[in-house]
């Protein structure tokens, strides 16, 4: 987890077993990231959200319960926030489903919508062949980048 500072960069490196257990922790060392970076409490609540909907979502179905790891890397740099979130499970592209009935008739399936709107740009890099490799952006300033 090296942390790096200067000319405006902010770079953190997660390793999570995929367990759920785990995501406590997870979120706590999130918001502290966010927090160094310089986000309110209100965008940082969206971003530790959008990405908690996508690691349940690995654990859950793409590991479906059993071990694996997903592997996050964020940068804070110009006014802008990535975080690129990889795992080795089945390849799936949560970008492919179709937008959700709402309000839903059955609980769940909001995971990739509520990421969608939580976050400012959101891609799924098709190119990675060993597992899934999606890229989540938030801009600081909503006005986009600098």
């Amino acid at each position: 987890m090296a942390l790096q500072t200067g000319m405006c960069l902010l770079h953190k490196q997660f390793a999570l077993d995929a367990a759920t257990a785990r995501l406590a922790g997870f979120r706590e060392d999130l918001r502290a990231f966010l927090a160094q970076a310089g986000f309110d409490e209100k965008s940082s609540g969206e971003v530790v959200l959008a990405v908690d909907e996508r690691l349940t979502n690995i654990i859950r179905h793409g590991y479906r319960g059993g071990p694996g790891k997903i592997e996050l890397d964020a940068r804070f740099s110009d006014g802008s926030l990535k975080i690129s979130i990889k795992d080795y499970s089945a390849k799936f592209n949560p970008l492919n489903q179709p937008a959700p009935k709402l309000p839903p008739e059955n609980p769940g399936g909001l995971g990739i919508f509520l990421t969608r709107k939580l976050m400012d740009e959101v891609t799924y890099d098709e190119s990675f062949r060993s597992g899934n490799l999606l890229h989540l952006k938030k801009y600081k300033d909503k006005r986009g980048p600098l």
